[in-house]
């Protein structure tokens, strides 16, 4: 049994200017607002009519029913009426039907499968606001270092613009430090450019019209899982329900084969002629009896239909340890990325305080006229990289974890 600890994901939400929410809040309002959530509510709701459906099989059927002919007197005899009426009541009541109630069960363990499908729908759903959420943030951390380094290029050129203008610097020196500023600009611009088209994503997919952008910082992520429950997998339990209501396919088209008995009560009346007067009578009277229907051959239709029942079951079975392996074989996996991760942002951290050193010293260097700007430009790209090398790789060591979390149903 493997656990790892738990560091919660520190970040809230605003919205207009309401108040800030969590980001346990942010999940909330995905479930709630979620298409595909409302989708599979829909679903469910279809089901448990058809249950309801099921259900008025085994109650009593009353049919009225009335008619009215008008006959030729050319074609008719002497005691049919031209004006003929016709009113009939029945009641069909099911004795036994086992198809029936094989139905009903059928149909509430739909409800049951259905119930599955949306805790699996929304698994996904939190699984994709919380992706949507740390891109947000991932990308406002890097408009932050796009800025920061905007900054000191922007002062970077007021010193060397200065120093060109008293003569210092040679003109190549100026036109570089203007080159790199207005890099620096466009990367500032196109960085603010995707941040705020991934808290756009984030408005659309939580169906909301107004937020503002995302509070907190990119931290690195823990979580508190048991890596050995699979079984509380969303899809692994889908494929469960699954086999389950296959299970129960096989029984109602079993449930044909078994006879079906009914009782019936009719009540008729009819007008008609009077032999041997002639004169126009109603008669009216009532019948009742039972009918037993069983169909002892139908060209192999029915075993036809309980052997295909068998066969989708089948087809569950084996995509279900197919899952299984799946699964386990992707938390392995997961974990020995976040392990190689763990290690690959120890080195970025490193890298970022020698990157931060080295441009400090080569800063001071062209500033006493030691080196070049050259140096000044590669040792601040690779600072700048060093930052975003950091922020990449705990992203991604972030989107691992909730891989991990999304494999075992968190």
């Amino acid at each position: 049994m493997k656990k790892l600890a738990f560091i919660s994901l520190v970040t809230s939400l605003c919205f207009g200017s309401a108040h800030a929410i969590t980001y346990e809040e942010v999940m909330s309002i995905a479930e709630k607002n979620a298409t595909n959530i409302k989708l599979t509510e829909k679903d469910i709701e279809k089901t448990e009519y058809q249950l309801k459906e099921a259900k008025g099989n085994i109650l009593p059927s009353l049919l009225l029913t009335g008619t009215y002919t008008r006959w030729d007197p050319n074609y008719i005899s002497g005691f049919t009426p031209k004006n003929q009426y016709s009113v009939k009541a029945g009641l069909t009541q099911k004795i036994f039907d086992y198809q029936i109630f094989s139905l009903i069960k059928l149909s509430k363990v739909s409800v049951e499968t259905q119930q599955v499908i949306k805790e699996d729908v929304k698994q996904k759903v939190k699984d994709t606001a919380r992706r949507l959420f740390l891109l947000s943030l991932l990308n406002k951390e890097i408009v932050k270092i796009k800025e920061e380094n905007l900054k000191y290029w922007q002062e970077n050129y007021k010193y060397i613009e200065a120093k060109y203008k008293e003569g210092l610097l040679a003109k190549y020196d100026f036109m570089r430090a203007s080159s790199q500023l207005q890099s620096a600009i466009a990367d500032y611009e196109s960085s603010k450019a995707n941040y705020e088209k991934s808290v756009e994503d984030l408005k659309r997919f939580l169906m909301l019209e107004d937020i503002t952008p995302p509070e907190g910082q990119l931290t690195q992520l823990i979580p508190d899982v048991d890596t050995s429950k699979i079984e509380d997998n969303t899809e692994i339990k889908v494929l469960k329900a699954q086999l389950k209501l296959a299970d129960y396919q096989i029984d109602y088209q079993k449930a044909a084969n078994y006879p079906s008995l009914s009782a019936f009560l009719n009540y008729q009346a009819n007008n008609q002629r009077n032999f041997p007067v002639g004169n126009e009578i109603w008669k009216k009277g009532y019948n009742l009896g039972l009918s037993l229907n069983w169909q002892l051959f139908d060209g192999f239709a029915k075993d036809s239909r309980v052997l295909q029942a068998k066969v989708d079951k089948s087809k569950y079975e084996i995509q279900l340890q197919d899952k299984i392996k799946e699964v386990k074989t992707q938390i392995t996996k997961t974990l020995i990325d976040l392990k190689a991760l763990q290690t690959q942002l120890q080195a970025e951290k490193s890298n970022i305080e020698v990157s931060k050193e080295s441009m400090r010293l080569s800063t001071e260097r062209f500033k006493a006229n030691i080196t070049n700007l050259l140096e000044v430009l590669e040792s601040q790209t690779n600072y700048q990289n060093a930052n975003l090398n950091y922020l990449n790789v705990l992203y991604n060591y972030n989107i691992k974890v909730f891989d991990l979390m999304n494999l075992l149903g968190k």
